[in-house]
């Protein structure tokens, strides 16, 4: 997103930036307006390695090329105005985010001051068009940073090929464009694929392509001509027609690559559709098109999570101010910068090392602190506090989604423990396993361990049901395999406590079938059963909305709490099954946390001062708490142990058994 270049301007070159910004600021404005406009990106992309392969290969060509020169003009573009933004963005998320979402923030904004941000939202299971992507103000400089890595390579890479190799520079070129689009199509993570350099290469170097080629071989009248149309055609139709469901970037990026591409090539020559992209409106917003981009994104992420919609005169005016601010950057800090002469040692100092350093300083701060919390009154802290989540998969008690291990009850006992404190000689009788929603449930189940007396174990992995809910025939999976190994494991415990988002994927007569085969395997032995209904559950981030609505901050007639009619008709089908199989076999046991969150009316996010939920479907850890002391008050304790059993059973060879 580099603003232009001076040597050999071309204004429709701007008029492609203007273009290409206005498609990303409506997509991320207004989805349903442009499907297809977060590939303005792509064009960025494509404009980015035509004008540098033309800057340095020129250079080198007249024997006037310095390294140093070419990564001091890079800091004074690109720094000063993202230094800018940088500060303004981190003092508006000082006052709106709450912890978590600080930490993730301050730790974006020192991967993006290291060109790293986008190896860091790779890391991220929710990608690029994620719901919970909109809470990261810095999300957008996932570009900058794949820029900056290929400005460190590339030059490089065409210094080493024009000395050696120049006779093949173009084909070398063409061959890795090949490879990283290769690459991109048939790279399994999307995640990855969307954000790292070696799956974006391909667009650069496409750039790169037309920049050799309008060197050898530039456009006659009529191929300019033809060319800009048919770029425009296939630009346009790519904003229209893209889709984020699709696998992209692969082959989904080369009809707006290609487009952008075109333009380029067809505007070496006059022709009437690089005339209309040199107009003075479009040329005034390219010009400034590296501001609208940094600026864009942070005011639209930060307003939204300050619940402020963004539709009608409240979107015009959101975007009379990214224009403001943008242009305001562009006139004061962007120009007067740029023509700024400095060393490369006092312009890296100044516009790179001094924010850098800045910027790691607040975010180790922040991860010390946890969050910053103190950037709250005591009330609110509180508040806060009780967001805290067991929620860190990893290990073999805590599997990552799609980790396969293989667990043994000696395994569990040693480092997978909780509830009443562990004796030498008596095994755990309680075994708690499912998905993510079992792991929330853990201080639940550790309450009424602990008042039964009972050591317990557990085994979560994230998006695995507890039992199989895949249709008969599918390939086995990770999940399959692993509820297999459980099943096995579980009649060695006295409980086997069963938790799961059961609407998440499930069918309501695939649930029932599978629910009452995991109960008749455990029936007729020792083993009890015991079953959670799920708690109310939104696709929503519900970890502010606690905390906002004692702010004031929630639009008019907006609550955080569920209606008690939508989750009953979300949850209704699959709490009736599990109902039905307690009354065929009544040895089983239900937990239903709902019964100390709802009445008739609605659900609680909230209880007194303790929010309930991490996300929109998570409770935390001291919510847990909390409803297991208010269960109890209201029923007996479904881990209790009957007369005939209290005696503890010592540890025999089956313990160590798999």
């Amino acid at each position: 997103m580099q603003p232009a270049e001076r040597h050999g301007y071309r204004a429709d070159i701007d008029g492609l930036r203007a273009l290409a910004v206005l498609a990303v600021i409506v997509f991320h404005l207004a989805p349903g307006w442009l499907p297809g406009g977060f590939a303005g990106v792509d064009a960025f992309f494509v404009i980015s390695g035509y004008l540098i392969t033309r800057l340095i290969t020129a250079a080198l060509e007249q024997r006037r090329w310095r390294l140093a020169d070419f990564y001091q003009h890079r800091i004074m573009r690109l720094l000063p105005a993202y230094a800018l933004v940088s500060a303004a963005t981190l003092a508006a998320a000082s006052y709106l985010l709450i912890p978590d979402d600080y930490l993730f923030y301050t730790t974006s904004l020192a991967a993006s001051w290291a060109f790293v941000s986008n190896i860091f939202f790779s890391m991220l299971s929710w990608g690029y068009f994620g719901q919970r992507a909109e809470q990261f103000p810095l999300l957008h400089t996932w570009s900058l940073s794949v820029e900056e890595q290929f400005y460190f390579a590339y030059p490089l890479l065409l210094m080493l090929l024009h000395r050696h190799w120049q006779r093949y520079l173009t084909p070398l070129l063409a061959l890795l464009a090949l490879i990283a689009l290769l690459c991109s199509q048939w790279q399994a993570d999307q995640v990855g694929s969307y954000f790292l350099l070696p799956y974006r290469a391909h667009e650069l170097l496409i750039g790169a392509l037309i920049a050799r080629a309008l060197e050898r071989h530039p456009p006659g009248p009529r191929q300019a001509g033809v060319a800009a149309l048919a770029g425009l055609l296939l630009l346009a139709g790519s904003l229209l027609l893209l889709r984020r469901e699709l696998p992209f970037p692969g082959l989904y990026s080369l009809p707006p690559c290609l487009g952008a591409a075109l333009l380029l090539y067809g505007g070496a020559r006059a022709n009437p559709v690089s005339a209309l992209l040199g107009r003075a409106p479009l040329v005034a917003i390219g010009l400034m098109s590296y501001s609208l981009y940094l600026w864009h994104w942070p005011v639209l992420s930060l307003l939204r999570y300050r619940h402020i919609a963004l539709d009608g005169a409240a979107g015009v005016a959101v975007l009379a101010l990214i224009f403001a601010l943008s242009w305001l950057t562009w006139r004061y800090v962007e120009l007067p910068l740029r023509r700024r002469r400095l060393s490369l040692r006092a312009s890296a100092l100044r516009y790179y090392a001094a924010p850098a350093a800045a910027c790691l300083a607040v975010g180790l701060y922040s991860y010390a602190s946890d969050g910053a919390p103190q950037r709250f009154a005591a009330d609110a802290r509180e508040l806060l506090a009780s967001y805290s989540y067991e929620r860190d998969l990893g290990g073999a008690c805590a599997l990552r989604s799609g980790v396969a291990a293989t667990v043994t009850a000696a395994y569990l006992r040693r480092h997978c423990g909780f509830g009443a404190p562990a004796e030498v000689g008596v095994r755990p009788a309680v075994l708690l396993y499912g998905d993510s929603h079992a792991h929330h449930f853990k201080p639940f189940v550790e309450q009424l361990a602990r008042q039964a007396g009972w050591r317990a174990v557990y085994h979560i992995a994230g998006s695995c049901e507890p039992f199989d809910l895949a249709e008969p025939g599918a390939a086995a999976t990770v999940c399959q395999r692993r509820n297999a190994d459980m099943l096995l494991l579980a009649r060695q415990y006295r409980y086997v406590v069963l938790a799961g988002r059961w609407q998440y994927r499930s069918q309501e007569a695939l649930f029932a079938r599978r629910l009452r085969q995991v109960a008749q395997a455990l029936d007729g032995g020792h083993t009890t059963l015991v079953l959670f209904k799920d708690n109310p559950s939104t696709d929503a981030d519900l970890s502010r909305c606690v905390l906002f609505r004692r702010r004031g901050w929630l639009p008019a007639g907006s609550d955080c709490d569920f209606r008690y009619a939508d989750v009953q008709a979300a949850q209704g089908s699959m709490d009736r099954e599990i109902d039905r199989l307690q009354t065929a076999m009544p040895q089983v046991r239900v937990i239903n946390a709902k019964r100390v969150m709802c009445d008739q009316q609605r659900c609680l996010t909230a209880i007194g001062n303790t929010a309930l939920y991490k996300d929109g479907n998570h409770l935390n850890a001291p919510a847990a708490r909390l409803l297991a002391e208010r269960y109890l008050a209201l029923a007996a304790n479904p881990l209790a142990p009957s007369p005939e059993s209290t005696e503890k059973r010592p540890v025999d060879a089956r313990a160590d058994r798999p």
